[in-house]
């Protein structure tokens, strides 16, 4: 090789190290990692607030037979759609059932790059059903791996009639299948925070049908539970320190003493009441009230929550915010709030509350 050739050469290998060393200049640094990140994460995604999914929000108020309730088979178009609209605004979600067509979301999960805490109802007076579901929970989770993170077993059991030792022997139940089919994902079920003193074999069962780092409890946590029944200083839809200090110490932290990590399974706001198609709005029930306490909420969850000498200070919790659409046939609870809930109204083309 001639002189020329050679001084080339290492031209040329000393000009792509320097272009090399350039662009690594260059390059923007890599974010910090976020913080709700990690091992303990049950969810791949950037923000720790998912939604609630119930499909029967086609119908209105006051109208009977309603047009879709728990019962009804829900289009499979439906759900592709409502999926679509849920990945507008979130990573992950969780649902109730594997009934009414809703053994369909972990294919449209797929579809819109989502992830799903996948529900199965127990059914107080049908075994024959409620195995059914889990049979079926079971199935998906096997088939489609990446899109079910975790398998939970009833919600708020108390309310529909169905007992803690129940919900454990469906526990046990979706336990057996899992193994049956090689699959270790967490299992766990949705207790009313106020139940966790109360609930210990649900707390048990979520610690001795999982190995340590699939240890998970969801709770459903109400600020404006608390703040519709108390006196100031408890009632300021934007300010839920006083309420979440409560819950944490009555329902967060005996559960994460058992050992559990916690999951906020429902937390959320009404925008309305009297369960009328025009939503009634009141002093506290509007939408204006909706999205204040959404956005307190999802600062708490982010780790905005120092400020008790009971609360450890920045801790980050997975959290559903309830729920994503209303759902008209939900007419028995206090103050008719029940359809009221979503962020989105009811019927094939809802409109959005607010921004969340």
């Amino acid at each position: 090789m001639n002189k020329i050739k050679l001084f080339a050469l290492l031209f040329g290998i000393a000009t792509m190290v320097i272009v090399s060393c350039q662009k690594k200049e260059d390059a923007p640094p890599a974010p910090d990692p976020d913080p709700i990140l990690g091992s303990t994460f049950l969810f791949t995604s950037t923000s720790p607030m998912g939604v609630c999914y119930g499909p029967y929000h086609i119908g209105d108020f006051k109208v009977t037979p309603f047009t879709q309730a728990p019962g009804t088979h829900i289009p499979a178009s439906q759900i592709d759609t409502d999926l679509g609209m849920i990945a507008e605004l979130y990573s992950f979600f969780r649902t109730y059932t594997q009934s009414d067509g809703m053994d369909t979301i972990p294919y449209f999960a797929q579809k819109h790059n989502l992830q799903v805490a996948l529900g199965v109802w127990v059914y107080p007076n049908d075994a024959a059903k409620t195995t059914t579901e889990a049979k079926t929970a079971v199935r998906l989770a096997k088939q489609y791996p990446q899109q079910v993170r975790c398998i939970t077993v009833s919600n708020e059991p108390k309310n529909v009639g169905v007992t803690y030792a129940r919900v454990v022997e469906v526990m046990n139940e979706v336990h057996g299948l899992m193994q049956a089919a090689g699959i270790n994902k967490p299992l766990s079920s949705c207790i009313q925070g106020p139940e966790a003193k109360n609930a210990q074999v649900i707390l048990d069962a979520c610690k001795s049908l999982n190995d340590a780092a699939s240890r998970y409890i969801f709770l459903t946590i109400y600020p404006y539970g608390g703040q519709i029944n108390n006196p100031t200083p408890y009632n300021i839809p934007g300010d839920i320190k006083l309420n979440m200090e409560y819950s944490y110490g009555n329902a967060i932290k005996p559960c994460e003493d058992a050992g559990l990590k916690v999951i906020i399974g429902e937390m959320g706001w009404p925008s309305g009441t009297d369960n009328n198609e025009t939503q009634r709005p009141t002093e506290w029930e509007n939408n204006a009230n909706m999205g204040t306490n959404y956005a307190a909420s999802l600062s708490w969850i982010r780790g905005n929550n120092q400020g008790s000498t009971i609360f450890p200070a920045n801790k980050v919790y997975t959290t559903f915010w309830f729920e994503m659409f209303d759902e008209p046939w939900k007419i028995n609870e206090p103050r008719g709030v029940g359809p009221c809930y979503g962020i989105y109204y009811n019927n094939p083309n809802p409109a959005r509350k607010f921004n969340p």
